[in-house]
């Protein structure tokens, strides 16, 4: 589900950020952050710093918000729907 987001916060007043994905923990919204910067996306983890102090606060904020530029939204929906399982070494 794709949420409108406020306006960036970063000095990017005239683009909006777009919800593309939502956590329950730092850890895994980290990793997948890290994946699409490794892409070339511009990204932000909303409310990342209130769920780390106390994950209850995830049930009240709707979890942590991973957002991408809304220009960018389809092709990052598309580089988080690739598998790499295959790529990874057996245990």
């Amino acid at each position: 589900m794709i949420k409108q987001s406020a306006l960036a916060s970063d000095g990017c007043e005239d683009e909006r950020f777009v919800t593309v994905a939502v956590f329950d923990d730092v850890v895994n919204a980290k990793i997948v952050a890290g994946r699409l910067e490794v892409e070339g996306f511009a990204v932000r983890l909303e409310d990342q710093h209130l769920v780390q102090m106390d994950w209850l606060y995830a049930l009240a904020v709707g979890g942590i918000k991973l957002q991408v530029p809304s220009g960018d939204v389809v092709r990052a929906q598309r580089v988080l729907q690739e598998d790499y399982s295959d790529c990874l070494p057996p245990i």
